[in-house]
Parts: structure tokens; sequence; C-alpha cells
């Protein structure tokens, strides 16, 4: 039966991977509701099983959907509101957060982080109630890693993040560097991409998310005036989207680029890069909110993650 294959795949997953039940289950559910979806004594829900996805790669290609309408709805709304964020389009984002509030089930404590996580992109986004947007993220995070901070500090394999948690952990490190407070932005940036190159993480998702770490890393770094420390990170993201296809991320990195070119007096270089950015910009013509590429440019955003 469908429940026994799911059961046998998360166990065999999770001994394969090294982890125990309570490494595993931390923040998403209680040791026991683990061990009774493993031995196929509980059917998983759909936030359950996406929460281990991104601890467990590997997992997705076992799920049978047995969505509620609900669920799906939220579903939906869920990639919308990540969708209208990522390209800065703010009156359809808040529209569909607003429907998102209505359908949420309050119980549930990814709905709720996804919630927090999403208003607080928002508030960045349009320099709205900025002093919010730190104690949010925190909130949010806490939601599924009460204890963030001691496990943090030390980099060990018992640490294990969900896609999510990286995601609020990236943006936790933009608003610390707004905040002036640098020292503590790149502990959780450095943390971040040493835990992307020692864990085994999907390779997809991976790609995606690792350039905007190198990114906002070098973002900081820029402003920090290490430029060389800066376009190195550039260069090893924009490597990866080359060799990806993932060209999200790509004129960012080409944007800080030119920034550290320019503040370097290279201004040939600095000028080329702008140009490729600028290319990439206008095959879709959405300035992440801008009205144009030059006020994107010279508002030397840092990348906001949404997805």
């Amino acid at each position: 039966m469908p429940t026994y294959g799911m059961s046998e795949a998360i166990r065999e997953m999770r001994i394969r991977l090294g982890y125990t039940q309570e490494e595993l289950s931390y923040g998403i559910c209680t040791p026991g509701t683990l061990s009774r979806i493993e031995n196929g004594r509980e059917v998983i829900s759909k936030q359950v099983f996406e929460a281990l996805c991104g601890r467990m790669p590997g997992l997705h290609h076992v799920w049978i959907s047995c969505d509620t309408k609900n669920e799906m709805r939220r579903s939906k709304l869920c990639k919308q509101i990540l969708m209208y964020l990522s390209v800065g389009r703010l009156p359809e984002a808040k529209k569909a957060m607003e429907a998102y509030h209505q359908l949420k089930d309050g119980k549930n404590p990814f709905c709720r982080q996804f919630e927090l996580y999403t208003q607080a992109i928002y508030q960045a986004l349009l320099k709205e109630r900025e002093e919010e947007i730190l104690p949010k993220l925190k909130r949010a995070l806490a939601i599924t890693m009460p204890d963030y901070r001691e496990r943090l500090k030390v980099q060990k394999k018992a640490v294990v993040l969900t896609y999510d948690e990286v995601y609020i952990l990236l943006n936790m490190g933009i608003a610390y560097a707004k905040k002036e407070e640098t020292e503590l932005a790149l502990q959780i940036l450095y943390y971040l991409k040493s835990y992307m190159k020692n864990q085994e993480l999907d390779v997809m998702e991976s790609t995606k998310v690792y350039p905007m770490i190198l990114g906002d890393m070098a973002w900081i770094l820029e402003r920090q005036r290490r430029f060389r420390e800066a376009v190195k990170e550039c260069d090893a993201g924009i490597e990866i989207c080359r060799a990806t296809g993932k060209y999200t991320v790509l004129p960012h990195l080409l944007c800080i680029k030119a920034w550290c070119f320019t503040a370097s007096k290279d201004h040939v270089t600095a000028k080329k890069s702008r140009q490729q950015a600028k290319a990439i910009f206008d095959i879709t013509e959405e300035y992440r909110g801008y009205g144009s590429f030059q006020e994107f440019y010279k508002a030397k955003e840092p990348i906001f993650v949404t997805y």
C-alpha cells in the first residue's frame, strides 16, 4: 500500500544519510511521529513530507499527492507569492498574501513560518517598518529551529536544515548587514556557504540557492570595501549559473562585480559587467520593482531570497 512504500523510503533515506530520528524530525514533528510514519502506522502530511524533503534529497519521486482542496489552494498561493516577491510585483504579492492568510491553517507551524517569512520579505522590498523585519525572520526560524543560535555555533552533521530554514537564515544575514552588524551577517553567510558545500543536498535545489549565498556574501563584502573578496565570490556564483543554466541570480552577481570594479577605478571592466547585467534584465523587463535597470543598479540592493 502507498503508506508502506512511503514509510520504507523515508526510513531507508534517513539511515543512508546517517541521521537519527531526533536529528531528522527536529522542528518538523516529534521523533515519535516520525517513528510511526516510518513504521507505516501514521500517514504523513504534505507539509511534513516537504519539510523532510528539504533535509533528505531524493524523496520527491515517491510522493503521491493526497492534497485537500485547501492545501492545493494554499500551495498555489505560495508559489504566486514567491514569484511576485521575486520580481518585485508587490501589489500582486500583497493580494496573494491576503488570500493565503484567509486560507492558512493556524495550527500548522509551516503555515505560520511561511507567513512570517514572506511578510518580512514584503516589508524589506517595500522598505516599510524595516525595524520589524529581523524580529519576524527570527520568529519564523524559531518555529522549526527554536534553539538555532546554539545549533549554528558548531558546524556538525546533526544540524540539518530545510531549504526554508536556509532561505530565512540568508535573509537574516541581509537584515543584520543593513543594521551594520556586519560580522554577525558574515558569520551566517559563511556558515551557510560551508553547509551547502559539506552536506549531501539535492543538486537542483542547492545549485539554485548556492549562488544567492555567494551573491549576498559578495554584497556584504562590497559594503566593507573588500572588493577583491567580493569579486571572487561573484565569480564562483557566476560559474555555477553558467554550468547549470540558472540565470535568475546572474545579473545580481554581475551588478555587484560592476560596483566593485567601479570603486576600484577599473571602469572598463565595470562597464562590461554592467552591460551584461542589463542585457539579462532587459530580456524580462522585470527590474525587481524598479522602473528601470538604472534605478535598480543605483539602489545596490541585496538578493532577497524568496524561492
